[in-house]
């Protein structure tokens, strides 16, 4: 406990004392029991800072997502320092909250030092422990001119190379990747350290990265590794909205060797890869699911070269590297662009057996198995014409306003329409009845958050060479608008109702519109797919030819996708999750209602 800390949530808790006891009349005695109480819940509360912060962090969490699952995290060891890899990272803040709160063991994450200058986020950083790294991209500047170039040389038009690099800043920054310079040859040539990872033949801008003392962070780390703590890392250097992972930055294998050099008697730090896997993670009530995958092992061989130096060390490094981007993609969906996984994501849906409801882990793994059937068949011809067929069929379910789940309702007869619209209209009265609280105190706070993410998701593109939409800071900052955006509106409608009625009613509002907002949002859930269900039942009533042709469509892709995986299981890594047996049955004219969420 910091006396600070007491004393901010003495000056506070006091504070709303008195206005307490001015709104309800207390008595000079009733006043200083209310204070002696406040002062007494300000010296708890500090003594527990922590505790408290990641019960509100888990609270948060449990309101903006519908649910989170957790796979593997038996693996984890009880006892011992580990560093958890995690990626992709795709929601700047959201991820380590996840681990945070979904994770047997306490986890202190490295953040980048920018972040903690922040009112929030720093605060809540300090309180959890994190430790604060500086980033080159965070102190880099726009380079002058532009360039070109291929292998380890890099040509400029109208650069000033001898000026702007130099033993402090001796990194370029282009096209989404950094490379080391290895010597400035004049003002328009550089020789790079290692190869452009793609030739550029159009001139492209670029950036100027510092270089970066990295020690004192490492310190904390080895600290923490000490003392037998976890540290959680994300390897990609920053957050981003991209299919695929981006490069992995070498400093998870340099703590881990590093430390393992220099505490040779200590315990080795185990390397755990984290998968963090979104279902539409950008919006509100969506879900994610953690997995965690098996201990990587630091080999004595690995660091007796890592401290040999040179060219021993660097191949301790490189081979450490390989074993942990190895990891991470067996507990991470990625792919080279966001139409390969769509149609991934549509082979899933219609591979599926339609009697299995597949848990959220069980739809990962199969994804991942198509993952496998993409690499093997990506230039077959049978492949990409069974590609143009699928997304053909998402241009016609889209343009319908309808979802994979839904095609089968687009068949139903005028009757089974207009008995299965009858009964939904009355639930959605009803249901619409009961949510009125929640559309006067929680919509306007939804439709703020909405707009405040969206303009951070716009300019945070904008200002990034790797993010596509900013969609990786949209959970982020809906989470920190309604952080503060929520008391305020609670705290209005608390100070309205009693200044216009009572403070009864005020007090009442106050007690009630928490738990009121809590089992609003179970019943917004159903709320919203209860007015998606509508579409189709306008395709069936208005468009039913169309309707039948989609969902035969859809049944001759399914049998063509199940006899391909059946043609070519044998050649796959992964066993398959389902036999012969599992797809008796299958009724062409009717299949689950199931509502399809992918991984965003």
């Amino acid at each position: 406990m910091t006396y600070f800390n007491f004393l901010s949530l003495a000056a506070f808790n006091t504070s709303a004392a008195f206005l307490l006891s001015i709104a309800l009349h207390f008595n000079g005695l009733t006043t200083t029991v209310a204070v002696s109480i406040a002062l007494f819940l300000a010296y708890v509360v500090s003594r527990k800072l922590e505790f408290y912060a990641r019960i509100l962090i888990n609270s948060m969490v449990y309101v903006f997502f519908r649910s989170i699952g957790t796979r593997n995290s038996h693996c984890i060891p009880a006892k011992g320092p580990i560093l958890f890899v995690c990626g992709p990272h795709s929601s700047q803040f959201v991820d380590p909250i996840l681990v945070m709160t979904h994770c047997p063991r306490n986890v202190r994450f490295l953040i980048a030092a920018k972040s903690m200058k922040r009112a929030f986020v720093g605060t809540m950083s300090m309180i959890t422990n994190s430790i604060p790294i500086s980033r080159p991209q965070d102190y880099a500047f726009a380079g002058t001119g532009t360039v070109k170039g291929a292998g380890t040389r890099v040509l400029g038009t109208g650069t000033k190379f001898t000026e702007q690099f130099d033993e402090e800043n001796n990194t370029i920054y282009v096209r989404g990747a950094s490379y080391r310079v290895e010597n400035v040859v004049s003002d328009t040539e550089l020789l790079l350290k290692q190869p452009l990872s793609e030739a550029m033949g159009a001139p492209s801008h670029f950036k100027v990265f510092p270089r970066i003392d990295h020690s004192v962070a490492y310190e904390q780390v080895y600290k923490a590794f000490g003392k037998g703590e976890c540290v959680g890392i994300f390897p990609e250097g920053g957050s981003h909205d991209r299919p695929e992972l981006l490069p992995l930055k070498a400093g998870v294998a340099l703590m881990a060797l590093g430390y393992m050099s220099t505490h040779k008697s200590s315990r080795p730090v185990r390397i755990i890869p984290v998968g963090i896997n979104y279902f539409h993670g950008h919006r509100f009530r969506s879900r994610a699911l953690l997995d965690y995958g098996l201990p990587i092992e630091v080999t004595p061989e690995m660091v007796e070269a890592y401290c040999k130096g040179g060219a021993d060390k660097r191949g301790a490094v490189d081979s450490l590297m390989k074993l942990v981007q190895g990891a991470l993609d067996n507990v991470t969906i990625t792919a080279e662009d966001y139409e390969t996984l769509q149609f991934l994501w549509a082979m899933r849906r219609m591979y599926k057996p339609q009697h299995k409801k597949l848990s959220m882990e069980q739809t990962q793994q199969l994804t991942m198995r198509f993952l496998d059937v993409h690499a093997l068949l990506k230039d077959d011809i049978r492949y990409l014409n069974l590609k143009d067929r699928v997304q053909e069929y998402n241009e016609t379910i889209q343009s319908f306003h309808i979802r994979d789940h839904q095609v089968a309702q687009t068949v139903l007869t005028t009757d089974e329409v207009i008995t299965t619209l009858f009964a939904r209209l009355i639930l959605f009265v009803v249901e619409t009845v009961v949510l009125l609280p929640f559309f006067v105190f929680g919509l306007p706070v939804l439709v703020v958050c909405r707009i405040v993410s969206a303009r951070k998701a716009k300019v945070g593109a904008k200002k990034s060479a790797v993010k596509l939409k900013g969609r990786d800071l949209v959970a982020t900052w809906k989470i920190l608008t309604a952080t503060a955006v929520i008391p305020t509106c609670w705290s209005i409608y608390v100070a309205v109702s009693s200044i216009m009625y009572s403070w009864r009613v005020g007090l009442f509002l106050f007690v009630t519109l928490p738990l009121t907002m809590l089992i609003s949002l179970r019943i917004w859930d159903h709320y919203l797919r209860l007015t998606r269900s509508f579409f189709p039942l306008y395709v069936a009533l208005n468009h039913y030819n169309e309707g039948k042709q989609l969902l035969k469509t859809r049944n001759k892709l399914k049998r063509d996708i199940r006899q391909l995986i059946s043609e070519i299981s044998e050649k796959l890594e992964k066993p398959r999750m389902f036999s012969d047996e599992d797809f008796a049955g299958d009724d062409d004219d009717l299949f689950d209602d199931e509502e399809c969420e992918e991984c965003e």
